[in-house]
């Protein structure tokens, strides 16, 4: 995914409306790049990089991606 089709997906995110885990964990089905999935998640949520990483994380595509049991 490159940097402009990943924009183009969370540029109608709305915190108010939307679920975070639920948008972070279709960047990860779509082949985001960790680090634009890590900035988006602190951009957002407002919060440091041990947060992005706990919450990408708890994100079962996260897992799969990495391969991760």
């Amino acid at each position: 995914m490159t940097r402009e089709e990943f924009e183009k997906i969370v540029e109608n995110f709305d915190p108010e409306k939307d679920d975070l885990k639920d948008k972070v964990e279709e960047l990860f089905d779509k082949g985001a790049n960790i680090v634009d999935i890590f900035r988006f998640i602190i951009g957002i949520h407002d919060c440091g990089l041990r947060e992005a990483y706990e919450l990408a994380e708890s994100c079962p595509s996260y897992h799969k991606r990495y391969n991760i049991q």
